[in-house]
């Protein structure tokens, strides 16, 4: 009986450690479409990787701008951010969709290892003409002086003909959560399975003590 009661306290301590170093479903990416009357923007981004980001890590940000504009001029687009939270983005363009890593027409970079100002006043990093189409690839990673908690809301607009649209990962996602922790249910049942296995090999202990080996 005891051997047993070893046996199940040590597939318990075994579902323990197997709890904590798993890691979490990686989400899939969301892609989200803002129209306005004239300017659309596309978005693409994982924001639940984004939300969990720890100095080093990076998150990419896919945009797709353009506009059906009643006549000739520019689209200005720009990124604001307000937060605790120093990001820093490299912001490239493409004439065409990206092609996984790279733009087959080669790419033009607007801004690299910028550290965008967090006063939540939109910054303008691009002015493209109404009736071509940008496609933006912003790296998005946490700043070098990032605190533990700290946390900063970001944001794409574009603006051209009076119409004016944004786009962002929400409130729930804001760049970058705590990150770093075991996540709260493998607390939990971590901690349910450490009770399990402790009183086990206590009831193993007694019944040696009582009885002795059976």
């Amino acid at each position: 009986m005891t051997t047993r009661i070893r046996f199940a306290a040590t597939v318990l301590l075994a579902g323990l450690l197997g709890a904590l170093n798993a890691s979490p479903a990686h989400a899939s990416v969301v892609t989200e479409t803002v129209q306005g009357r004239y300017v659309r923007i596309v978005s693409s981004a994982d924001w639940s990787a984004a939300a969990a980001m720890t100095e080093g890590m990076s998150v990419r940000w896919d945009l797709t701008v353009s506009a059906d504009a009643p006549d000739a001029g520019f689209v200005r687009v720009s990124v604001s951010a307000s937060g605790s939270a120093p990001l820093a983005i490299d912001v490239r363009t493409c004439a065409e969709p990206w092609r996984g890593g790279g733009c087959p027409s080669g790419e033009r970079t607007l801004r690299a290892d910028w550290a965008v100002p967090r006063g939540g006043r939109p910054v303008e990093i691009e002015a493209m003409p109404a009736d071509a189409v940008a496609h933006l690839r912003l790296d998005v990673r946490v700043g070098d002086e990032a605190e533990r908690g700290a946390s900063t809301q970001i944001s794409v607009h574009a603006d051209g003909f009076g119409d004016a649209v944004q786009v962002g990962p929400g409130p729930e996602h804001a760049l970058p959560a705590t990150g770093g922790g075991v996540p709260v249910p493998f607390i939990v049942v971590g901690g349910v399975l450490v009770s399990a296995a402790v009183v086990i090999l206590l009831v193993a202990a007694r019944r040696r003590r009582d009885g002795g080996e059976r």
